[in-house]
């Protein structure tokens, strides 16, 4: 996920400062992040579903097999004892492997947020710059199609034949 956010940053970071402010850089910049992220959630979603349900079956194992142990060895105190370690030691485990799993996963959410937020910051660049565009191209037309007032008139002489 990082080397992708990388090179996301490196592309963008090139197109954009190669570029010079160009509004349909940007925006086609800003809808390729927004495609990128709405699958990468798509994929971030079903993969943390799939871990946590296979977390629950492994949870469901551990104590399936203590219950198993426990049975057997009800009348060996020992026995019990070196049991209940195991399934302490197990359920660690487990635990230790979801609480791996929701850091990664909330760590991605928030890469993922961290683009939207690029992207949000390229279409207002976008949207500035086209507002910079069309005034611009007003004031020249402005310029261009009026009457100049300045310079040297020609005087208005009557006909005097």
């Amino acid at each position: 996920m990082k080397r992708c956010l990388v090179l996301v940053g490196a592309l963008l970071t090139a197109a954009v400062a190669g570029c010079g402010g160009d509004a349909r850089v940007e925006l086609s910049a800003a809808t390729a992040i927004q495609q990128l992220t709405a699958g990468l959630a798509v994929a971030l979603d079903e993969y943390h579903a799939e871990v946590v349900s296979a977390d629950d079956r492994r949870e469901d194992a551990v104590v399936d097999a203590f219950i198993t142990r426990i049975r057997a060895d009800h009348a060996d105190p020992a026995a019990t004892d070196q049991h209940v370690e195991a399934f302490r030691a197990a359920l660690d485990r487990v635990r230790a492997d979801r609480a791996v799993e929701w850091r990664r996963y909330h760590r991605t959410r928030d890469m993922l947020e961290t683009l939207d937020e690029i992207r949000d910051g390229l279409q207002q660049l976008a949207i500035d710059s086209l507002t910079l565009s069309d005034e611009l191209r007003r004031y020249l037309h402005d310029m261009l199609t009026r009457p100049s007032i300045t310079g040297p008139t020609a005087p208005q002489t009557e006909d005097k034949r």
